[in-house]
């Protein structure tokens, strides 16, 4: 698939047609749907310049934000069964992009964390894709930035890819790391993971 280009010129000057004329529903969906297109191509293309993977991006810049997530969870947030996860993560080990650490209080459990190499590759990859999206919106204005803020969450929240469950925005473009979670643990405890059987 070829990454759209968008005229940002153009986009803004019909942009304000719009508001000031208003657009008909269907219109407004084909263009939500291009837009959406457009800044995925851009995305996965700058992705594909750091990482063999979708999923194996999404658990980089997963173990970026959160370090040390066991193999269940990481399962569970890329959508992917346990023993494709293994074998995800052994391919990425292997590349020296992340390694498995054993947990002091129970020897039998393993964590995954980035290696240096893989933390770097991560964060110039979210840089990337930071530059991507900071480009798209650029011909908005501070008040069209608040507003397309606020649909796109409530979008976000309505379509269940809500900020406190769903890691399909982490690894899109590392939300949770600029946006809090509304359900953050308390300060000094950690998550307890049933982890006894990972791999």
């Amino acid at each position: 698939m070829h990454a759209a280009v968008i005229h940002f010129h153009t986009l803004e000057v019909y942009a304000r047609s719009i508001y000031s004329c208003g657009m008909e529903p269907e219109v407004a969906k084909y263009h939500l749907g291009a837009l959406a297109l457009a800044v995925a191509d851009s995305i996965a293309s700058v992705s594909a310049s750091f990482s063999p993977s979708g999923r194996g991006t999404a658990v980089m810049v997963l173990l970026s934000m959160e370090p040390g997530l066991p193999i269940s969870v990481l399962a569970t947030s890329i959508g992917l069964s346990h023993a494709g996860t293994v074998r995800l993560i052994d391919r990425l080990e292997r590349e020296q992009l992340v390694e498995r650490r054993r947990q002091i209080t129970d020897r039998r459990a393993r964590f995954i964390h980035l290696t240096n190499s893989g933390k770097k590759i991560t964060d110039a990859l979210l840089k990337a894709r930071e530059q991507v999206i900071s480009e798209c919106i650029s011909p908005l204005s501070p008040n069209d930035l608040d507003i397309l803020g606020m649909l796109s969450e409530r979008l976000l929240v309505a379509n269940g890819f809500d900020k406190d469950g769903s890691v399909s925005l982490c690894h899109l473009c590392g939300y949770s790391r600029i946006a809090p979670s509304r359900g953050k643990a308390k300060p000094g405890r950690s998550p307890r993971w049933n982890v006894a059987s990972e791999g």
